[in-house]
């Protein structure tokens, strides 16, 4: 017997936001990373989307459990959800991931994995993304 929250997931599903400015390399790294573990959905977008790339929204703010944004300190990426969007009952956490890094690279998998698991329970896929860093 499946226990539903919504018409459209079951309890114990996180769906995990990861923002960061062009939606190119670290959110798309950071949603790439965690799409394959076991209750966990990932999305990504960017403050300030490259074309073609997807833009934050309502919709996924609303969507998500969790906000992960790469770098406020530089980027200002949580003051500029929470100035455009109503995030009243969101949680949304800094990364603290400077604008450095290439799509992928080692390091920034690295970053991402140790920010995230500060919230979120990675224990059921963390030899998969350990797995991954070596990729």
């Amino acid at each position: 017997m499946f226990l539903f929250c919504s018409y459209d997931r079951i309890i114990g599903t996180m769906r995990l936001l990861l923002v960061c400015s062009a939606n190119v390399q670290r959110s798309v790294t950071g949603a790439g990373l965690f799409g394959g573990c076991p209750g966990i959905e990932t999305e990504s977008a960017g403050t300030d989307p490259e074309e073609g790339r997807t833009p934050v929204s309502q919709d996924l703010i609303d969507w998500a459990d969790i906000v992960f944004v790469m770098d406020e300190e530089g980027d200002g990426h949580a003051s500029f959800i929470r100035s455009n969007f109503n995030v009243s009952d969101k949680k949304i956490y800094d990364l603290g991931i400077k604008d450095v890094y290439f799509t992928h690279q080692p390091e920034l998998k690295s970053l991402i994995i140790r920010g995230v698991s500060k919230y979120v329970d990675l224990k059921p896929c963390m030899d998969k993304l350990i797995e991954s860093i070596k990729k």
